[in-house]
């Protein structure tokens, strides 16, 4: 074997663990797995061929605990995974909160509402301080805020509001994106500005001047060198079952190979093993 060979195996690693979140901090996506204290870099993966192989879960995505299911029985009793999350505006009882603790650390902060541009334009409520992170990990192409609110409760108010005139729900599928996500969300600001009106009105951040709409609009980081019509007719990769392909890019909690896509939200807590480049996965002592 030569000294070339040699150094080609040696840049490449394999990690194995148990998916919680793919996080796009800063504009890069990392996903993050329960079993290591460093993330592996889907940005870096894009171009290079990748082994990863998907085996039945044993640890619960929240807590990291070995379980059946994820997330385990004792998290599906306690936030994030309550209804009063899922629906503040109606579920919410914020006065009388029975998760305390919870509340002070996610709920008693400045939310916003925003519209994200995907295959469509829907609605959605996150912290203040995670707008940018939280539409990219939805995998949106462009986002916008509309209302400001004083806590999570609030939030899920307006946002019920506006599901009268854009959706609140959205897929978590690969898609093919609107070709005027600009205009789709300018379009759905004015159907927005009848609803934030009476007692909502105080919340909404939308400027009177319309000719200044566009400039609020941000652009979502592209880490993607493929054809989304193509994408989206892949199978997905599930549950013992394997694939070595090239990464074409990375879109919200989705990596696609060549072959087929890799939904890790549909594999928390599931065991994933990643055969890359060394340099994008977590350093061997971190991965202990």
């Amino acid at each position: 074997m030569t000294g070339q060979q040699l150094t080609e195996l040696d840049s490449r690693a394999t990690v194995s663990g148990h998916p919680t979140m793919v996080s796009w901090s800063r504009g890069k996506p990392r996903l993050y797995l329960a079993d290591t204290d460093g993330p592996i870099d889907l940005a870096g993966l894009i171009g290079e061929e990748i082994r990863i192989d998907i085996q039945s879960g044993f640890r619960c995505q929240h807590c990291g605990d070995r379980a059946d299911n994820s997330p385990c029985q004792e998290c599906q009793s306690k936030p994030p995974f309550q209804q009063c999350v899922f629906t503040p505006g109606t579920s919410c009882e914020y006065q009388d909160c029975p998760f305390p603790s919870f509340k002070r650390r996610s709920c008693a902060h400045n939310f916003v509402v925003y519209l994200v541009a995907k295959d469509s334009v829907k609605a959605g409520i996150t912290q203040a301080d995670r707008a940018v992170s939280r539409w990219a990990e939805q995998g949106a192409t462009h986002g916008m805020i509309v209302a400001r609110t004083p806590n999570r409760r609030v939030a899920g108010t307006v946002e019920d509001a506006l599901e009268a005139v854009v959706s609140t729900a959205s897929t978590k599928e690969w898609y093919d994106p609107l070709d005027e996500p600009k205009h789709a969300l300018m379009e759905a600001v004015d159907s927005c500005r009848d609803i934030l009106t009476g007692p909502l009105k105080p919340f909404s951040t939308l400027p009177d001047n319309e000719t200044t709409l566009e400039d609020r609009i941000v652009s979502l980081p592209v880490h993607f060198a493929g054809d989304d019509e193509t994408v989206t007719t892949l199978p997905g990769l599930t549950v013992d079952e394997g694939l070595q392909s090239e990464v074409l890019g990375v879109r919200g909690q989705i990596l696609a190979p060549e072959d087929a896509v890799v939904n890790f939200d549909h594999l928390k807590g599931k065991q994933v093993t990643v055969e890359a480049p060394a340099e994008c996965l977590p350093a061997p002592e971190a991965a202990q």
